[in-house]
Protein backbone atom coordinates (compact mmCIF):
# COMPACT_ATOMS: atom_id res chain seq x y z
CA UNK A 1 0.00 0.00 0.00
CA UNK A 2 1.36 3.42 -0.98
CA UNK A 3 2.22 5.76 1.88
CA UNK A 4 0.32 8.98 2.57
CA UNK A 5 -3.33 7.85 2.75
CA UNK A 6 -6.36 9.65 1.42
CA UNK A 7 -8.48 10.99 4.25
CA UNK A 8 -12.15 11.80 3.88
CA UNK A 9 -14.21 13.62 6.48
CA UNK A 10 -17.84 12.71 7.06
CA UNK A 11 -20.55 13.85 9.45
CA UNK A 12 -22.84 11.00 8.30
CA UNK A 13 -25.18 13.44 6.55
CA UNK A 14 -26.17 13.19 2.85
CA UNK A 15 -24.03 16.19 1.95
CA UNK A 16 -20.92 14.08 2.70
CA UNK A 17 -21.79 11.39 0.14
CA UNK A 18 -20.00 13.03 -2.77
CA UNK A 19 -16.81 13.44 -0.77
CA UNK A 20 -16.89 9.80 0.38
CA UNK A 21 -17.58 8.51 -3.13
CA UNK A 22 -14.76 10.62 -4.63
CA UNK A 23 -12.32 9.54 -1.92
CA UNK A 24 -13.14 5.88 -2.59
CA UNK A 25 -12.46 6.41 -6.27
CA UNK A 26 -9.20 8.28 -5.65
CA UNK A 27 -7.96 5.58 -3.28
CA UNK A 28 -8.64 2.93 -5.90
CA UNK A 29 -7.00 4.92 -8.72
CA UNK A 30 -3.88 5.81 -6.73
CA UNK A 31 -3.49 2.58 -4.75
CA UNK A 32 -3.55 4.51 -1.49
CA UNK A 33 -5.12 3.56 1.82
CA UNK A 34 -8.48 5.14 2.52
CA UNK A 35 -9.04 6.60 5.98
CA UNK A 36 -12.49 7.83 7.04
CA UNK A 37 -12.49 10.54 9.69
CA UNK A 38 -15.41 11.58 11.86
CA UNK A 39 -14.87 14.19 14.57
CA UNK A 40 -16.71 13.44 17.81
CA UNK A 41 -17.77 16.85 19.09
CA UNK A 42 -20.43 15.57 21.51
CA UNK A 43 -19.56 12.72 23.87
CA UNK A 44 -23.21 11.66 23.92
CA UNK A 45 -22.85 10.66 20.27
CA UNK A 46 -21.09 7.47 21.32
CA UNK A 47 -23.52 6.51 24.08
CA UNK A 48 -26.71 5.86 22.11
CA UNK A 49 -27.69 4.38 18.76
CA UNK A 50 -25.44 2.51 16.34
CA UNK A 51 -21.70 2.42 16.92
CA UNK A 52 -19.52 4.90 15.04
CA UNK A 53 -18.07 2.02 13.02
CA UNK A 54 -21.57 0.98 11.96
CA UNK A 55 -22.46 4.55 11.06
CA UNK A 56 -19.39 4.81 8.86
CA UNK A 57 -20.32 1.53 7.17
CA UNK A 58 -23.80 2.90 6.46
CA UNK A 59 -22.43 5.80 4.37
CA UNK A 60 -19.80 3.84 2.43
CA UNK A 61 -20.59 2.73 -1.14
CA UNK A 62 -20.81 -0.98 -1.83
CA UNK A 63 -17.54 -0.96 -3.78
CA UNK A 64 -15.60 0.91 -1.08
CA UNK A 65 -13.16 -1.91 -0.45
CA UNK A 66 -11.02 -1.77 2.67
CA UNK A 67 -10.74 1.36 4.78
CA UNK A 68 -9.71 2.47 8.24
CA UNK A 69 -11.65 4.73 10.61
CA UNK A 70 -10.54 7.54 12.89
CA UNK A 71 -12.76 9.17 15.52
CA UNK A 72 -10.82 12.09 17.01
CA UNK A 73 -12.51 14.12 19.73
CA UNK A 74 -12.96 17.87 19.65
CA UNK A 75 -14.19 20.53 17.25
CA UNK A 76 -14.36 19.23 13.70
CA UNK A 77 -11.88 21.63 12.05
CA UNK A 78 -9.19 21.14 14.68
CA UNK A 79 -9.71 17.39 15.11
CA UNK A 80 -9.74 16.70 11.37
CA UNK A 81 -6.76 18.95 10.66
CA UNK A 82 -4.79 17.17 13.37
CA UNK A 83 -5.74 13.77 11.94
CA UNK A 84 -4.52 14.85 8.50
CA UNK A 85 -1.21 15.93 9.99
CA UNK A 86 -0.83 12.80 12.11
CA UNK A 87 -1.48 10.56 9.10
CA UNK A 88 0.76 12.68 6.83
CA UNK A 89 -2.05 12.47 4.29
CA UNK A 90 -1.90 12.64 0.50
CA UNK A 91 -4.94 14.91 0.68
CA UNK A 92 -8.13 15.51 2.62
CA UNK A 93 -11.47 15.16 0.82
CA UNK A 94 -14.44 17.09 2.21
CA UNK A 95 -17.94 17.92 1.01
CA UNK A 96 -19.82 21.19 0.81
CA UNK A 97 -21.54 22.45 3.93
CA UNK A 98 -25.05 22.65 2.54
CA UNK A 99 -26.96 22.25 -0.70
CA UNK A 100 -29.41 25.13 -0.83
CA UNK A 101 -26.86 27.36 -2.53
CA UNK A 102 -23.40 26.68 -3.91
CA UNK A 103 -22.30 30.01 -2.50
CA UNK A 104 -23.35 29.04 1.01
CA UNK A 105 -20.77 26.37 1.54
CA UNK A 106 -17.64 28.31 2.28
CA UNK A 107 -17.42 31.47 4.32
CA UNK A 108 -18.03 31.17 8.03
CA UNK A 109 -18.26 27.37 8.01
CA UNK A 110 -16.11 24.59 9.43
CA UNK A 111 -14.65 24.17 5.95
CA UNK A 112 -13.31 27.71 6.04
CA UNK A 113 -11.63 27.03 9.39
CA UNK A 114 -10.29 23.69 8.16
CA UNK A 115 -8.72 25.24 5.07
CA UNK A 116 -7.07 27.88 7.22
CA UNK A 117 -5.56 25.27 9.55
CA UNK A 118 -4.34 22.58 7.17
CA UNK A 119 -1.15 22.91 5.09
CA UNK A 120 -2.18 19.72 3.28
CA UNK A 121 -4.10 19.67 -0.03
CA UNK A 122 -7.84 19.86 0.53
CA UNK A 123 -10.23 18.57 -2.14
CA UNK A 124 -13.76 19.94 -1.95
CA UNK A 125 -16.07 17.48 -3.71
CA UNK A 126 -19.04 19.22 -5.31
CA UNK A 127 -19.92 16.82 -8.14
CA UNK A 128 -20.82 13.17 -8.13
CA UNK A 129 -17.65 11.27 -9.15
CA UNK A 130 -18.77 10.02 -12.56
CA UNK A 131 -15.31 10.26 -14.09
CA UNK A 132 -11.62 10.53 -13.25
CA UNK A 133 -9.75 13.82 -13.25
CA UNK A 134 -8.42 13.54 -16.80
CA UNK A 135 -8.33 17.32 -17.30
CA UNK A 136 -7.44 19.71 -14.48
CA UNK A 137 -7.73 23.48 -14.72
CA UNK A 138 -5.26 25.42 -12.57
CA UNK A 139 -5.64 29.11 -11.87
CA UNK A 140 -2.27 30.86 -11.69
CA UNK A 141 -1.02 34.38 -11.08
CA UNK A 142 2.52 33.48 -12.28
CA UNK A 143 3.99 33.91 -8.78
CA UNK A 144 6.52 31.59 -7.13
CA UNK A 145 3.77 30.34 -4.83
CA UNK A 146 1.60 29.55 -7.82
CA UNK A 147 4.52 27.75 -9.47
CA UNK A 148 4.86 25.47 -6.45
CA UNK A 149 1.12 24.86 -6.52
CA UNK A 150 1.25 23.76 -10.16
CA UNK A 151 4.16 21.44 -9.45
CA UNK A 152 2.26 19.94 -6.51
CA UNK A 153 -0.76 19.30 -8.73
CA UNK A 154 1.52 17.52 -11.23
CA UNK A 155 2.87 15.29 -8.46
CA UNK A 156 -0.62 14.49 -7.24
CA UNK A 157 -2.11 13.73 -10.65
CA UNK A 158 0.78 12.81 -12.97
CA UNK A 159 -1.50 11.21 -15.58
CA UNK A 160 -3.87 14.16 -15.96
CA UNK A 161 -3.64 16.86 -18.60
CA UNK A 162 -3.16 20.21 -16.89
CA UNK A 163 -4.55 23.46 -18.25
CA UNK A 164 -2.98 26.51 -16.64
CA UNK A 165 -5.07 29.68 -16.73
CA UNK A 166 -3.84 33.24 -16.38
CA UNK A 167 -6.29 36.13 -16.53
CA UNK A 168 -5.06 39.53 -17.65
CA UNK A 169 -6.91 42.82 -17.52
CA UNK A 170 -6.74 45.82 -19.83
CA UNK A 171 -6.82 48.86 -17.51
CA UNK A 172 -9.10 51.75 -18.31
CA UNK A 173 -10.27 49.91 -21.40
CA UNK A 174 -13.17 52.32 -21.75
CA UNK A 175 -10.58 55.00 -22.50
CA UNK A 176 -8.14 52.76 -24.36
CA UNK A 177 -10.13 51.30 -27.20
CA UNK A 178 -7.18 51.23 -29.57
CA UNK A 179 -6.53 47.64 -30.60
CA UNK A 180 -2.76 48.06 -30.45
CA UNK A 181 -2.97 48.73 -26.68
CA UNK A 182 -4.76 45.45 -26.10
CA UNK A 183 -2.31 43.61 -28.34
CA UNK A 184 0.71 45.04 -26.54
CA UNK A 185 -0.68 44.07 -23.15
CA UNK A 186 -1.59 40.60 -24.38
CA UNK A 187 1.89 40.17 -25.86
CA UNK A 188 3.55 41.17 -22.58
CA UNK A 189 1.28 38.80 -20.63
CA UNK A 190 2.10 35.99 -23.06
CA UNK A 191 5.83 36.50 -22.51
CA UNK A 192 5.27 36.24 -18.75
CA UNK A 193 3.25 33.05 -19.22
CA UNK A 194 5.96 31.52 -21.41
CA UNK A 195 8.61 32.35 -18.81
CA UNK A 196 6.45 30.86 -16.05
CA UNK A 197 5.88 27.54 -17.80
CA UNK A 198 9.56 27.30 -18.80
CA UNK A 199 10.55 27.45 -15.13
CA UNK A 200 8.19 24.69 -13.98
CA UNK A 201 9.92 21.64 -12.56
CA UNK A 202 7.94 19.02 -14.49
CA UNK A 203 8.81 16.14 -16.79
CA UNK A 204 9.07 16.65 -20.56
CA UNK A 205 6.04 14.37 -20.99
CA UNK A 206 3.97 16.51 -18.65
CA UNK A 207 5.13 19.74 -20.25
CA UNK A 208 4.23 18.45 -23.71
CA UNK A 209 0.58 17.88 -22.81
CA UNK A 210 0.25 20.97 -20.60
CA UNK A 211 -1.53 24.04 -21.93
CA UNK A 212 -1.38 27.67 -20.86
CA UNK A 213 -4.60 29.61 -21.40
CA UNK A 214 -4.18 33.40 -21.47
CA UNK A 215 -7.64 34.94 -21.11
CA UNK A 216 -8.63 38.59 -20.92
CA UNK A 217 -11.02 39.23 -18.06
CA UNK A 218 -11.51 38.23 -14.43
CA UNK A 219 -10.05 35.03 -12.93
CA UNK A 220 -13.54 33.56 -12.61
CA UNK A 221 -14.33 34.29 -16.27
CA UNK A 222 -11.00 32.85 -17.40
CA UNK A 223 -11.31 29.70 -15.31
CA UNK A 224 -14.91 28.98 -16.26
CA UNK A 225 -14.09 29.47 -19.93
CA UNK A 226 -11.26 26.94 -19.68
CA UNK A 227 -13.38 24.48 -17.69
CA UNK A 228 -15.97 24.50 -20.47
CA UNK A 229 -13.31 24.25 -23.18
CA UNK A 230 -11.82 21.04 -21.79
CA UNK A 231 -14.86 19.66 -19.93
CA UNK A 232 -12.75 19.58 -16.78
CA UNK A 233 -14.07 18.20 -13.50
CA UNK A 234 -11.38 19.57 -11.19
CA UNK A 235 -10.02 23.07 -10.65
CA UNK A 236 -6.87 23.56 -8.56
CA UNK A 237 -6.06 26.77 -6.74
CA UNK A 238 -3.02 27.80 -4.71
CA UNK A 239 -4.08 28.91 -1.26
CA UNK A 240 -1.59 31.77 -0.84
CA UNK A 241 -0.29 33.72 -3.80
CA UNK A 242 0.12 37.28 -4.94
CA UNK A 243 -1.73 39.74 -7.09
CA UNK A 244 -5.31 38.68 -7.71
CA UNK A 245 -4.85 35.50 -5.64
CA UNK A 246 -3.07 37.03 -2.64
CA UNK A 247 -5.92 37.04 -0.13
CA UNK A 248 -6.75 33.38 -0.65
CA UNK A 249 -9.05 31.98 2.02
CA UNK A 250 -9.58 35.40 3.61
CA UNK A 251 -12.44 36.69 1.53
CA UNK A 252 -10.90 37.66 -1.78
CA UNK A 253 -10.51 36.09 -5.23
CA UNK A 254 -9.93 32.49 -4.22
CA UNK A 255 -12.76 32.62 -1.68
CA UNK A 256 -15.05 33.89 -4.42
CA UNK A 257 -13.93 31.11 -6.74
CA UNK A 258 -14.53 28.48 -4.05
CA UNK A 259 -18.05 29.78 -3.59
CA UNK A 260 -18.82 30.06 -7.29
CA UNK A 261 -17.19 27.12 -9.07
CA UNK A 262 -19.53 24.17 -9.51
CA UNK A 263 -16.87 21.51 -10.12
CA UNK A 264 -14.59 19.84 -7.58
CA UNK A 265 -11.96 22.24 -6.27
CA UNK A 266 -8.51 21.38 -4.94
CA UNK A 267 -6.83 23.90 -2.64
CA UNK A 268 -3.05 23.46 -2.50
CA UNK A 269 -0.80 25.12 0.04
CA UNK A 270 2.31 26.27 -1.86
CA UNK A 271 4.67 25.21 0.92
CA UNK A 272 3.43 21.62 0.93
CA UNK A 273 5.86 19.62 -1.21
CA UNK A 274 4.95 16.01 -0.64
CA UNK A 275 6.40 13.39 -2.98
CA UNK A 276 4.88 9.99 -3.61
Amino acid sequence: MTQHPILVATDFKPRSDRAVDRAVRLARETGRELVVVHAVEDENETKTGPSLQDRVASVMPEDAGSYRCLFPEGSAPRAIAQAVEDEDAFCLVIGVARYNSVGDFFLGTAIDLLLRRSPYPVLIAKERPRTSYDHIVIGTDLSDASKRGVEAAVRMFPQAQLHLVHAFHVPYEAWQNAEYVRKELASAAQEQCDSFTAQLDVSPECREKMTMELVEGSPLTAINKTIRKYDAHLCALTSHGYGGWRQALIGSTVSDLLKTLTIDTLVIHPEHEKAD
